[in-house]
């Protein structure tokens, strides 16, 4: 299945709290570091035909509908081919189209998810 890293509208994700605990205090530690230095590692959705699934970063997109950001990196994992969207072919694709710093990069938070 072919992976893009593409800027999605944050209007356009659904949180689907019901299934996932809320955890008050680490949404609100989550909102004081995403507004210290931004949202650093992309949301990761696949897609489902009619929307957009969340496989990870739910608490992101909630810290981002609350502090009205209005876009958002994704992951975008699907079936369909795009011409116009920016395709991954590797981990180190995806580092050079993020920009992530090495500090980022050797946690390793997200060599494990592609």
């Amino acid at each position: 299945m072919p992976v893009y890293y593409v800027d999605i509208p944050v209007s356009k994700l659904k949180v689907n709290i019901l299934n996932r605990s809320l955890d008050i205090p680490h949404l609100y530690r989550m909102i004081d570091r995403i507004v210290e230095s931004g949202i650093k590692h992309p949301i990761i959705l696949i897609d489902k035909g009619t929307e957009l699934q969340c496989l990870l970063g739910n608490t992101r997109i909630q810290v981002a509908i609350i502090l009205k950001i209005p876009i958002i990196a994704c992951l975008l994992i699907t079936n369909k081919y795009y011409k116009d969207l920016k395709r991954v072919e590797s981990f180190e694709d995806f580092i050079s189209q993020t920009k992530l710093t090495d500090y980022d990069i050797q946690r390793g938070l997200l060599k494990a998810i592609l």
